[in-house]
């Protein structure tokens, strides 16, 4: 019996951890999943300047990829941006691809989507508490530069 009230908190402490890590894991691959899908669908989105333009074009990939993440992220935290690509433009923390300056379809350089998004996480164990930012970054060729 005493064998066991040493090892228990232990194990306990260990199944813990595998738990909230498992889900701060789980919460990682949906996280990028919705920036990825974000990603895609603002890539083929098209920004019409009668229906809103740009600001309306970001405010709906936002809204995608919020609904995408399963409740697990809020507006402010996703970042969405429609750049074309200079070699350093580093916007929503996402840098531009190697080669993405000369497309050598369009003969021009192509218009890039970026998405980030991050938040906060929890992995507790019994004797110990850790709050890991969690963030995922996607930067997706804008299809609607191709006519």
């Amino acid at each position: 019996m005493i064998e066991l009230a040493l090892v228990l908190p232990l194990v306990m402490a260990v199944l813990l951890g595998l738990f909230t890590g498992g889900n701060a894991y789980f919460q990682k691959i949906s996280l990028v999943d919705a920036v990825r899908e974000g990603a895609r669908y603002g890539a083929s989105l098209k920004h019409d300047p009668g229906t809103g333009g740009l600001a309306a074009w970001k405010q709906n990939v936002i809204e995608r990829v919020v609904d995408l993440s399963g409740g697990q992220l809020v507006p402010a935290d996703v970042c969405v941006d429609l750049v074309t690509p200079t070699g350093s433009n580093t916007r929503c923390g996402v840098s531009d691809p190697p080669g993405a300056q000369a497309d050598p379809t369009a003969l021009a350089p192509a218009s890039l989507v970026k998405v980030s998004a991050t938040r906060v996480t929890t992995i507790e164990a019994v004797f110990f508490t850790s709050t890991p930012t969690l963030s995922a970054k996607v930067a997706a060729r804008y299809e609607r530069d191709v006519l």
